[in-house]
């Protein structure tokens, strides 16, 4: 029997077979098996590409039971389906003979370790949605802002404000108009007074 307490089959199926428990990493699934079944697939898989006979098989995992032969026919199906096995290549039947197992084992840490590494993938994808909505919400704020800068878009506050900058801008305009009248003025009449001081002479 398997002396691996975990191992993978074609890189896809992780076998932890104390909790009789296969995860497979494609789907990202967990499928929980009954130890008749984890036993049978232990047994196969621990003689790759060895004909295993249906005598072996029903005497070590169904211990001679009756209905040991066709218990064995649909642990067969179930464990196909389980290894999205239809066409009968990893698991393949010798006709009134047995099965030969055609997967490919190799070593693997624990179902754990690969799951908390999907469960970590998982909470990313959510934080990573969450900022983008905030940058989403950001970026409207700012557009919305930017718009009501533009002309006849002011609203009364900016518009009242606006006004009052007009106004110091008109009241400094008039007062350098007036100031240069002034002088234009008392230009004139300096030159008045000059003109008349000339005749008295």
């Amino acid at each position: 029997m398997m002396n691996r307490a975990v191992f993978l089959i074609n890189n896809r199926f992780v076998v932890e077979m104390a909790k009789n428990e296969v995860w497979d990493e494609e789907k990202n699934e967990m499928h929980r098996l009954e130890p008749r079944l984890m036993k049978l697939l232990c047994l196969l898989a621990d003689r790759p590409g060895e004909v295993v006979p249906r005598e072996l098989i029903m005497k070590e995992i169904w211990d001679g039971y009756p209905g040991a032969n066709e218990g064995l026919n649909q642990a067969i199906s179930l464990l196909r389906k389980l290894l999205n096995d239809e066409r009968k290549e990893i698991i393949a039947t010798l006709p009134k003979t047995g099965y030969i197992f055609h997967g490919i084992i190799s070593a693997r840490t624990g179902i754990a370790s690969v799951k908390n590494k999907f469960t970590a993938t998982k909470m990313l994808v959510p934080v990573m949605a969450v900022l983008i909505v905030f940058l989403v919400i950001m970026n409207y704020f700012r557009y919305k802002q930017a718009a009501n800068l533009q002309p006849g878009r002011l609203t009364r506050e900016q518009a009242i404000e606006f006004s009052k900058i007009d106004s110091r801008r008109d009241s400094n305009t008039n007062s350098r108009i007036d100031s240069n009248t002034d002088a234009k003025n008392i230009f004139r009449i300096d030159s008045a007074n000059q003109a008349r001081a000339m005749k008295n002479k």
